[in-house]
Parts: C-alpha cells; sequence; structure tokens
C-alpha cells in the first residue's frame, strides 16, 4: 500500500458522511473535481475501489470503503488530538517563565516579590528553581530558563548579566555571643572567633571572604559550613560560630532576638544583584513582565524611607 495523507482520509470521510462528493466540496469548499481527483488517488494508493459509483446515484461504500472509514475517522480523531495537545502546550509554554534564582536570595531578598507576582500574574505560569550561584548560572547559559537572578560582585563567565540592586550582608551571632552587645567591632576581633559560613569552594563562599578581606577581615576560622540559611541560623543559635549573610535573611531572627548583628567597623558589606538571560535568546512579553515587576519591586525595598 501506498502512502496515504491524512488530507485525502478527511475528504474520504466527509463525502462518506455528506452523502455526495457535490455536498463535500460544498463543505470543504473546494471545486467537485479536485475532490474526485482526490478519491480517485487514494483508491489507487489503496489497491481497490472506496465507492460504488454509477452517474445521478448517491455513492456506496464498498466493504474496503467500510473498513477504511473506520480507520480514517480514527487517524483524524488522533491527528485533531495531537494538534490541540500540541497548540495546548505551546501556549502553556508562551505564557510561562522559568525562572532560576539563588537559594539566598530567593528564600528572603526576593521571597516576597515572587510570591506577589504569582498571585497578581495567575494568568503567566511561574516555575522557580532554586540553586547555588553555579547551578543558576549554568542553567542560564544552557537556556534551561527564561530569566536567572544571583548574587555576585563579578562578571559571570559566559553570560552577560546587568545590575539592578546592591544587597547588604552583615555578620550575624548568637544573641548570647560576646560580640552582639559590641560597638564597632574591628576585623581583628572577627578573625578571633570560629565561623559558619558557605563552603570556601562554592563561588558565593569566595566573593563572601573577599568581602570580608576588603573590610579587615583577612581570614576566617571555618569550623562548620552550611548551604542555607537555615541550617546556618541553627550553627549560630547553637553557639557553634558567627556567620556572615544577607541582612533581610537574618532580618526577622534579629528583630525577634533569636540573634544578633554584630556592629562591624568597616564600611557596609554589599553585593550585587544581577539578573540574567540565555544568550541569543529574545524575551517573551511575559519575561519582561515578570522582569519589570521583578526590578520594581527589589528597587522600591532598596529605596530608604522617607
Amino acid at each position: 500500500m501506498q502512502y496515504v495523507s491524512l488530507r485525502r482520509l478527511g475528504i474520504f470521510a466527509t463525502v462518506a458522511e455528506a452523502g455526495s462528493f457535490a455536498a463535500a466540496a460544498d463543505r470543504m469548499n473546494i471545486a467537485q473535481p479536485s475532490v474526485s481527483a482526490h478519491i480517485d488517488a487514494l483508491e489507487q494508493a489503496l489497491g481497490g475501489k472506496l465507492f460504488e459509483r454509477r452517474r445521478g446515484a448517491t455513492p456506496i461504500l464498498t466493504e474496503l470503503g467500510r473498513i477504511c472509514l473506520t480507520h480514517a475517522r480514527d487517524l483524524i480523531a488522533a491527528s485533531d488530538r495531537m494538534s490541540a495537545d500540541v497548540k495546548e502546550h505551546l501556549d502553556a509554554a508562551r505564557a510561562s517563565v522559568v525562572f532560576a534564582c539563588q537559594r539566598s536570595l530567593a528564600t528572603s531578598a526576593l521571597s516576597g516579590a515572587i510570591a506577589d507576582f504569582a498571585r497578581l500574574r495567575r494568568d503567566i505560569g511561574l516555575t522557580l528553581r532554586i540553586g547555588y550561584q553555579e547551578d543558576v548560572a549554568r542553567e542560564a547559559r544552557d537556556g534551561a530558563v527564561d530569566i536567572a537572578c544571583l548574587l555576585s560582585n563579578a562578571e559571570i563567565p559566559g553570560l552577560p548579566t546587568r545590575v539592578i540592586v546592591r544587597e547588604e550582608l552583615v555578620i550575624v551571632a548568637a544573641a548570647t555571643h560576646p560580640l552582639a552587645t559590641r560597638d564597632r567591632v574591628p576585623g581583628a576581633e572577627i578573625v578571633r572567633q570560629d565561623f559558619v559560613g558557605s563552603p570556601p569552594t562554592s563561588a558565593f563562599g569566595r566573593e563572601v571572604l573577599g568581602l570580608l578581606r576588603d573590610a579587615g577581615v583577612p581570614r576566617v576560622r571555618t569550623v562548620a559550613q552550611a548551604t542555607d540559611y537555615q541550617s546556618l541560623r541553627e550553627f549560630v543559635i547553637a553557639g557553634v560560630g558567627i556567620a556572615c549573610t544577607l541582612r533581610k535573611a537574618v532580618a526577622p531572627d534579629a528583630a525577634a532576638g533569636a540573634l544578633a548583628i554584630v556592629k562591624l567597623d568597616a564600611p557596609p558589606l554589599l553585593m550585587d544583584v544581577r539578573l540574567a538571560h540565555p544568550p541569543g535568546r529574545r524575551a517573551k512579553p511575559q519575561v519582561e513582565a515578570f522582569t519589570r515587576f521583578l526590578v520594581s519591586s527589589m528597587r522600591a525595598e532598596a529605596r530608604p524611607s522617607d
């Protein structure tokens, strides 16, 4: 049997349902000779007659025609389902945003903005992927996400970024720690303390150590490592050591008295918040809307209150 197109099967099914070649031509808005040509070609491909045709009489399905009509309807229905599924998938993809965000930002500085966007723009499906700085950068470079956000004072290799705001990091200690009530603690005091932090081999861990060096803390004695704020928090509250983390992450615990922000005798520890889009990809309107919302929210929070 030769190749049979869905187009010809559709014309065949329409003739069977409409009752005549002329009625099928009217229903499909094509010329009657074209209908006849498609049926002739289909019969040739199948190797047998589909209709008993007599001039002036209604065409009658042959036994082969009845067999083929059942399969034609199944194939046409399957094709329609596939088209509908593909359209649904593409529509959903066009109306969605896949956002990769560094963990320390997603759980503190950006948590409110992300939730607000999901609540206010229910017409846009938001997928949040949380990871370390290296994970976020890789997903953006590979085009696995629509937009990414991370912390870094340095350009990211192979990934164009733009700085939208700066976030402050602070040194935090247990409320009962000797440094908790001190004012303007010099870097030399921090050097002598046990420290809890991100692995120094991680990109973020290296950047934090660089910030501390610039602030007069040339080295730290790391006694425990934590890759998320919740674990770091528990270490600090338990008195394992002090830590350096985002001010917005520690603010609730500091306000509740569970932790204390150490007043370091140095300029503020600031780190850039960077946005990145996959290289070479034009942002969808939904991504542009999400980006505007994110930038506006972060800049509003960074603006000093009156």
